[in-house]
C-alpha cells in the first residue's frame, strides 16, 4: 500500500510539474502575440496618423496629451482606444498591464513624416539631436528607438533620459523596423533627409 502511494505521490507530482511548466509558456506565448499585435498597431499608427502615439496615462487606453517636458508622460500604459485595438491585447500574458515608452521626438510634429498627402519616410528620419531614450546593457544599438514594449516588472529609469534595462519580454523598435518590416519603406540610411532645420525634431 505504500509503495503504490509513493507510486501515485511521484506520478501526481510529474504532472503538476508538466502543468505548471504548460501554463507558464502559455502566459508567455500569450505576451509575446500581443506584443506583436500592439507593435503592428503602432506602426499602423505612423502611417495613418504621422506620429507616434503617446501612452496612456492609466489603463483607459486614451493617448496622453499631458506636458512635453515630462518625461513621465512618455512612459505609461499601452493606449489601445487610440490605436483601435481590443484592451485585453494592452495585457501580458499574467494579465498585468503592458508598459509602452515612446521617444518624445516622434510623437508630435503631425505633418513633418508627410509629404503632401504621401508617406515620406526620409521625413520620419529626419535626425533627432537630443534623443529622450537611453538603453542600458544593449549591443548593436539601433538608429533611434521609436519605442519600447516590456511587462510591468521592468518598469523603466526616468531622469534626464528615459533609461530602458533589457528583460527577456522587451521589444526595441527603432525606426528602420517600423519603416522595413511593417510598412515596407527603405531604411532610414537610405533616405535623403529633408534640408531644412525647422522640423522642430
Amino acid at each position: 500500500m505504500a509503495i503504490a502511494v509513493s507510486i501515485i505521490g511521484l506520478i501526481s507530482g510529474f504532472f503538476i510539474k508538466k502543468t505548471i511548466s504548460a501554463n507558464r509558456a502559455m502566459r508567455l506565448q500569450i505576451t509575446k502575440n500581443n506584443i506583436e499585435t500592439v507593435t503592428m498597431a503602432l506602426a499602423s499608427y505612423v502611417a495613418n496618423e504621422r506620429r507616434l502615439p503617446r501612452p496612456a496615462a492609466d489603463k483607459n487606453g486614451d493617448e496622453n496629451n499631458a506636458s512635453e517636458q515630462d518625461l513621465s508622460n512618455f512612459v505609461g500604459h499601452v493606449p489601445f482606444n487610440t490605436l483601435a485595438i481590443p484592451a485585453k491585447t494592452a495585457l501580458d500574458g499574467e494579465a498585468k498591464p503592458l508598459i509602452y515608452i515612446v521617444e518624445p521626438n516622434l510623437t508630435s510634429n503631425f505633418d513633418a513624416i508627410y509629404e503632401g498627402n504621401l508617406f515620406s519616410s526620409s521625413y520620419f528620419c529626419y535626425p533627432i539631436a537630443d534623443p529622450k531614450i537611453s538603453v542600458s546593457r544593449l549591443t548593436n544599438l539601433p538608429d533611434i528607438i521609436a519605442f519600447a514594449i516590456d511587462t510591468a516588472d521592468n518598469f523603466p529609469n526616468i531622469s534626464d533620459k528615459i533609461t530602458i534595462t533589457a528583460s527577456k519580454n522587451t521589444v526595441w523598435v527603432s525606426r528602420d523596423m517600423i519603416l522595413m518590416k511593417y510598412l515596407k519603406n527603405p531604411p532610414c540610411r537610405a533616405q535623403m533627409p529633408p534640408k531644412s532645420d525647422d522640423l522642430g525634431f
